[in-house]
């Protein structure tokens, strides 16, 4: 975590994410600042063109600015900022995030393994191509409250994976698919906080893949 929210630390900049220290804060020396800035006693006022460039530049040289790191939230601290990840790549597995193509062998008559080709068009493709960009990172679950609260829930990271191969045309396994993500910790544990939308580097729209899963499961429910 960064300043408390789950952030990669190979894409995250001190300019993005320090920030002043607090006018009540306490200092190393043990003296604690009082006072008001103009800052606050301004608050109300949106800051100006100028203001903006004046606080960028402060920290741009480094005068003042404070980054909190922390472990990732939901998961076993294994050591400073080293967390657990295993939970969350056992929940994905669970979900089969590979392609099941079926009456198709791998194999030839000898047991060799042979090499098929899967054609497809564009527009397909385009269909769950954002979601294969997806690398794990568990954002989504530090900042998800159900996942990170510690409730019962199979995470957004899994079903993000789950929701890459429904939707690719070349998959047949839909509808187990959607068996393994209807139970009581898949889909319906998910509240719709989408909070997992927030901070997804790969700028998938989390919240949004879950909410047209629950409705593929709602809809065959009601079939």
């Amino acid at each position: 975590n960064v300043n408390g929210m789950p952030t990669l630390l190979c894409s995250a900049t001190i300019g993005a994410n320090a920030r002043p220290e607090s006018t009540n804060s306490v200092q190393s020396r043990g003296f604690r600042k009082t006072g008001t800035t103009s800052s606050s006693s301004q608050s109300t006022k949106s800051p100006t063109l100028q203001q903006k460039s004046k606080e960028t530049t402060t920290l741009q040289n480094g005068t003042f600015g404070v980054i909190e790191l922390a472990p990732l939230s939901g998961f076993a601290v294994q050591r400073d900022l080293i967390c657990d990840i295993s939970p969350m790549i056992s929940q994905i597995k669970r979900l089969e995030p590979y392609l099941q193509a079926s009456n198709v062998s791998t194999r030839n008559t000898e047991g060799k393994l042979q090499l098929i080709e899967f054609l497809q068009h564009p527009e397909e493709l385009k269909k769950f191509e954002l979601l294969s960009n997806c690398i794990m990172c568990g954002a989504c679950e530090g900042i998800c409250p159900i996942y990170a609260g510690g409730e019962a829930f199979i995470g957004p990271a899994a079903l993000v994976n789950a929701a890459r191969f429904i939707y690719d045309s070349r998959d047949n396994a839909t509808e187990h698919r959607l068996d393994l993500i209807d139970s009581s910790d898949g889909i319906s544990a998910c509240q719709s906080v989408r909070a997992c939308s927030r901070q997804c580097p790969r700028g998938i729209d989390i919240g949004e893949e879950i909410w047209q899963l629950t409705t593929l499961v709602n809809e065959r429910k009601n079939s």
